[in-house]
C-alpha cells in the first residue's frame, strides 16, 4: 500500500512515494518505471495510486481513461463525467469493483490525479476532491500530514516530501527507501535514499 503525498506550490504540484511492495513476509522495492506508484502519463498528468497493488497495476494498465478535457485542462466537471464513468467500466471489467450489501460500491485503492498547478483525489467511493495545498494518503498519511501540514512557503518541498516519507517509514514496515520524487513541471523521475 505505502503512502502517496502531494503538494501544491506556485503552479506546480510536486509528489512523493515510497517504493517499498510487501507480499505476505516478502519486502522488495519496485525500481521500475512501469511499476512506480506514481506514473507520468503522456498527456502531462501524474497518477498516483495507493492500495491494493492489483487495483494500482490494473488502472496503470488502463491509464488512457484518465484524460484531459477539450480545452487540455483537469476540471472535476471532467472527472466526474468523463473519467470516473469509465472508471468504474474497468473496475467492473476486471471484476475489482467491491460491492456489498447495504454499502455504496468501493475500490480497493485512492487516486491523485495532478496536472500542471491542479490536484484531485478520486476516492475509494469515487468522491471527487480538488485541493489546494497538499494531500497525504495511505497507510500512515497521518504521520506525514503534520510534517507537509507545518511546510512553509520558503522550504524546499521535496526535502519536506522526504522528511514525511522518512516519518511514515519509522512508523511502518509498509514504507521503505527508496522514494519516488517528480513534480508536474520537470515531469522528471528521482529516487532518493537508496535501499533499506
Amino acid at each position: 500500500m505505502g503512502i502517496l503525498i502531494a503538494y501544491k506550490k506556485g503552479d506546480t504540484i510536486y509528489m512523493g512515494t515510497d517504493t517499498r511492495v510487501i507480499a505476505g513476509d516478502s519486502k522488495r522495492n519496485e525500481l521500475c518505471e512501469c511499476n512506480y506508484k506514481i506514473q507520468k502519463l503522456d498527456n502531462g498528468m501524474l497518477l498516483g495510486i495507493t492500495g491494493e497493488r492489483l487495483e494500482r497495476q490494473t488502472l496503470i494498465a488502463y491509464s488512457e481513461i484518465f484524460t484531459l478535457d477539450k480545452n487540455g485542462e483537469l476540471t472535476k466537471k471532467h472527472i466526474v463525467k468523463e473519467i470516473i464513468p469509465k472508471l468504474l467500466s474497468v473496475l467492473i471489467k476486471e471484476n475489482l469493483l467491491v460491492e456489498k450489501d447495504g454499502e455504496l460500491p468501493y475500490v480497493k485503492a485512492t487516486i491523485l490525479l495532478a496536472y500542471k498547478d491542479t490536484l484531485y483525489e478520486i476516492c475509494a467511493n469515487f468522491a471527487v476532491i480538488k485541493y489546494e495545498d497538499f494531500q497525504v494518503l495511505g497507510r500512515v498519511a497521518d504521520s506525514a500530514q503534520a510534517t507537509m501540514a507545518n511546510t512553509k512557503e520558503t522550504d524546499d518541498i521535496n526535502e519536506r516530501i522526504v522528511k514525511a516519507l522518512d516519518i511514515a517509514s519509522i512508523n511502518s514496515q509498509y514504507v521503505g527507501k527508496p522514494y519516488l520524487l517528480i513534480d508536474t513541471k520537470e515531469l522528471k523521475y528521482n529516487l532518493v535514499g537508496g535501499n533499506e
